[in-house]
């Protein structure tokens, strides 16, 4: 009867991992998560069908937001925008949320997130406020100099591994003042040590859930058989017979 149990029981945790909701995906345009005040950014909703415009949800920092469009535009960003954005669809689960660190100053390293996986590409900018025109731009990881493309521009690594982890900044000319930006920590995971552990957990999980449902059953089904004994022991007592 336990052995018939356990398909069943592994079903039922199978759904428990997964509730088949649809769910939205925030997307970044310009793609960096760090910003310099006065940039323009927009914000899409995307990733499945949306029932209408109408029904979609933008969220601040757990706020509701009066947006109701797909794309979530702002015009030279403050401070004060900096922080969560989430979104959601009528019927569907609210999104991830993405950061957006709104900074006040003259140089900023741009990148995408601060966390990456083995093997990604990663993409470093050199940003001046409004855009100034740079020159002379050099890229530090943990205070060494990067070579790069000075046509290009921005500093690319199609594939990252562990080596790639540290502290970044840029160093640049504006007309003939030097600027120096905050330095940003990056870090490279390895994606099958995060899955393994992953599984790990799963597993556990799965193992107390399936011995606590088999031990409850089997204390019920021992508490019942005692019942029964007991009951059946009653039924065949014979009366004393009474001497004379």
């Amino acid at each position: 009867m336990q052995l018939l149990l356990l398909p069943f029981l592994l079903l039922l945790v199978a759904a428990i991992r997964s509730d088949g909701s649809p769910r939205a995906v925030v997307t970044l345009e310009p793609p960096w998560f760090n910003v310099l005040q006065g940039d323009n950014v927009t914000l899409t909703c995307e990733g499945f069908q949306f029932r209408g415009k109408d029904s979609i949800e933008w969220f601040h920092n757990g706020s509701a937001l009066p947006i109701h469009q797909d794309s979530y535009n702002i015009t030279a960003v403050k401070v004060e925008d900096s922080g969560e954005y989430q979104c959601r669809a009528e019927g569907t689960a609210l999104s991830s949320p993405v950061k957006l660190q709104v900074s006040r100053d003259w140089l900023l390293l741009q990148v995408e997130r601060l966390e990456f996986m083995v093997g990604d590409m990663m993409i470093l900018r050199c940003h001046s406020w409004k855009s100034q025109p740079l020159h002379k731009v050099t890229y530090y990881q943990n205070n060494t100099a990067l070579k790069f493309d000075h046509v290009i521009f921005n500093y690319i690594v199609s594939s990252v591994n562990h080596t790639h982890s540290g502290s970044y900044y840029c160093q640049g000319n504006v007309g003939q003042t030097s600027l120096k930006s905050v330095s940003v920590d990056i870090t490279v995971k390895d994606p099958n040590a995060s899955t393994s552990s992953s599984s790990k957990i799963w597993f556990y999980i799965l193992f107390y859930l399936v011995m606590g449902i088999l031990f409850a059953m089997d204390t019920s089904i021992y508490f019942t058989l005692q019942r029964e004994v007991s009951g059946s022991k009653k039924n065949t007592r014979h009366p004393l017979t009474r001497w004379r």
